[in-house]
């Protein structure tokens, strides 16, 4: 944990998504100080006829972050806006067609090798 879960229209491309995956990784540690061995950056890449807004077919992508519970407002509003903008550099998205939300856990209810986290640095 922290776990980075972006839900993108299907085709982007491998170097691409690596290339995110290593950019998210850095910011993410910057921004909440998580070691880089427990941050992981998932792609689902989902058909065009899966992407919906307002009924209407889109490209959006739409980007959770889950993290331990204990970072402040100020850095969670850093790492959704840092997300967002390393997203859209990388693809080509406007912001507007970004979603990113964050959802904390307690650390004793988040697990990596078998053992229970610590708590997180407060940042």
């Amino acid at each position: 944990m922290p776990v980075i879960q972006c839900h993108n229209r299907a085709g982007l491309d491998l170097e691409t998504k690596a290339q995110l995956a290593e950019e998210i990784t850095r910011d993410v540690h910057e921004i909440v100080k998580s070691p880089n061995d427990l941050i992981s950056v998932i792609f689902s890449d989902l058909p065009a006829e899966s992407t919906y807004r307002n009924g209407q077919a889109t490209n959006e992508t739409v980007i959770f972050c889950h993290i331990r519970k204990g970072r402040t407002d100020g850095a969670i509003e850093r790492l959704l806006k840092t997300i967002s903008h390393t997203y859209a550099k990388f693809t080509g998205l406007g912001l507007d067609e970004i979603e990113v939300a964050a959802a904390e856990y307690p650390a004793v209810h988040t697990m990596r090798n078998g053992q229970l986290l610590p708590e997180p640095p407060i940042v």
